[in-house]
């Protein structure tokens, strides 16, 4: 999964209507979902963006400080870090 499709199903999640509030806090993890493509894959991105979703359908709407917090889980869960070192 490239970034920008994580950030479009995003913005599905967080408000089915993709009024303006959803477009905005979907497109502030553009970054994050940039960061973890170029350190991991986008089976990477991919979970990132499931477990992102989650988060929105319990009713969370992370911010992009919790959103990378969560990408620092996924890149260490998956041993994307350094290498796999």
């Amino acid at each position: 999964m490239r970034p920008e499709e994580a950030v479009r199903q995003l913005e599905y999640a967080i408000d089915a209507s993709l009024d303006e509030i959803g477009q905005r806090a979907a497109a502030g993890y553009r970054p994050t979902f940039e960061r973890v493509a170029d350190r991991a894959d986008g089976a990477a991105v991919y979970a990132l963006a499931g477990e992102l979703a989650d988060e929105v359908v319990c009713g969370d709407c992370p911010t992009p400080a919790e959103a990378n917090e969560t990408a620092d889980r996924v890149l260490a869960d998956r041993a994307y870090t350094d290498g796999g070192e």
